[in-house]
């Protein structure tokens, strides 16, 4: 090997070495904010890129189309830093998903805490021209979200028991009210019943997101043999259809079949699902 082709090789090296550090310390970057930090031209930072994908490093989310570490790298890596599990896992059968092709877009959810519910991957996609705002990083309601209902529908009983004593306690108001009276348990007999949990109609979450369009959204549970790991949702615009319209479509066994194939493959690869009590 020349001096030369071993000096362009390290420092290629060098840059890709950059671009993990620099990912490491802020976590998902668009592209402009990685050719802003280490100074490359877009050719040359997307042919790194593609290689750090390529090798399992990198992984590039659906969404906001932002670079961010993979969650393969184990440990070795800080926890942020990285993509979520069960969002890496998902991504190639959210991209497959049929109800994508026809304009309904869906949203990844997974619990992240005792009464809590995280969007960690979504393919509604980011610009003015979008129908809707993206979902990554929103926290839906456990009560009032399609996702929420899912979860507590169908996550084995002992969790679904755990997130409700946190949240008789340390929900919201509105959310307490839903299950003091009653009405939580109803729609839960609902879901399990219809096979997937609805939005309630007037819901958005407010803080730190615009209320945007009336949005429609069902979802059903993803799950392995061990459990729970999260929901998937298939989003539309009330004022352009019904959930009828929606159900018309085919959304729904093409929701249940992307969730049975997604559990299939955490079950593969080991993957268990993430399981919480009161004492932490």
């Amino acid at each position: 090997m020349s001096e030369e082709i071993g000096t362009e090789r390290l420092r290629t090296l060098d840059r890709g070495l950059a671009i993990v550090e620099f990912l490491s310390r802020k976590g998902p970057t668009p592209l402009a904010g990685l050719r802003k930090a280490t100074g490359l031209a877009n050719a040359t930072l997307l042919r790194l890129l593609h290689t750090l994908q390529e090798c399992g490093w990198v992984r590039r989310n659906i969404a906001e189309g932002q670079y961010e570490l993979a969650h393969s790298l184990g440990d070795l890596l800080g926890e942020r830093a990285r993509a979520h599990p069960l969002a890496e896992l998902a991504t190639p059968f959210l991209l497959k998903m049929r109800s994508r092709n026809i304009g309904l877009p869906s949203d990844l959810s997974t619990p992240i805490g005792l009464g809590k519910l995280e969007i960690v991957e979504s393919t509604r996609m980011r610009g003015p021209m979008a129908p809707a705002r993206t979902g990554l990083g929103i926290c839906p309601s456990m009560v009032r979200s399609g996702h929420g209902r899912a979860t507590l529908a169908f996550a084995p009983r002992q969790q679904a028991q755990v997130h409700l004593e946190y949240l008789k306690v340390s929900g919201d108001k509105t959310d307490r009210l839903w299950i003091e009276d009653g009405r939580l348990s109803a729609e839960l007999e609902a879901t399990r019943k219809r096979g997937f949990g609805l939005r309630e109609q007037g819901y958005w979450v407010t803080r730190g997101f615009d209320p945007g369009p009336d949005l429609g959204a069902m979802a059903v549970p993803i799950l392995s043999s061990s459990g729970l790991h999260g929901t998937v949702s298939v989003v539309w615009l009330r004022e352009d259809m019904s959930m009828q319209d929606v159900l018309d479509l085919g959304a729904l066994p093409d929701l249940q079949e992307t969730a049975a194939r997604i559990g299939a493959e955490l079950d593969r690869t080991g993957t268990k699902a993430p399981r919480f009590s009161r004492s932490g």
